[in-house]
């Protein structure tokens, strides 16, 4: 789940408080502004403790994504995907079950300076829906929060 933030807290509690995220059970953490380059190198790393058979992958329900070529299947059929759907994807992917908010994914995907939107999002999104629909796994819209994956 959703750990508090830190911001609440004086500048020299802080780092206590970092730490403290993984005496409860965090593995990682990212803080914001997020760098595509790092949330995707962090994604690949994550995939790399998910699996034991070496190749770095997420896999939710029948949809399986190969962190290393950057390529979604389900079944063993490829899934044709754009460089941003695919973001979000492995993006969604890395956190199953947990709400992503528009705003992370907006950071995912533009650098800070772009001309990101929400409603950018909300088109990838649909696009990425079309794809899934006969997966077995579903983008999950939770209203005025965000969007999870969930292996119905």
């Amino acid at each position: 789940g959703a750990l508090p933030e830190h911001a609440g807290l004086p500048a020299g509690h802080r780092a206590a408080h970092r730490g403290g995220l993984f005496d409860i059970g965090a593995d990682d953490y990212l803080v914001k502004p997020v760098a595509m380059a790092e949330l995707e190198a962090r994604i690949r790393a994550l995939g790399r403790r998910r699996t034991s058979e070496g190749t770095p992958q997420i896999n939710v329900g029948q949809l399986r994504l190969d962190l290393v070529s950057q390529r979604a299947e389900v079944n063993g059929t490829p899934i044709e995907l754009t460089a941003r759907e695919w973001s979000i994807l492995s993006l969604l992917a890395a956190h199953a079950k947990r709400v992503v908010s528009k705003e992370e994914i907006v950071q995912a995907l533009y650098q800070s300076g772009s001309d990101g939107s929400p409603n950018a999002v909300e088109v990838f999104v649909s696009r990425l829906r079309a794809k899934l629909e006969s997966s077995g796994v579903a983008i999950r819209t939770v209203r005025g929060l965000g969007y999870y994956l969930d292996d119905q």
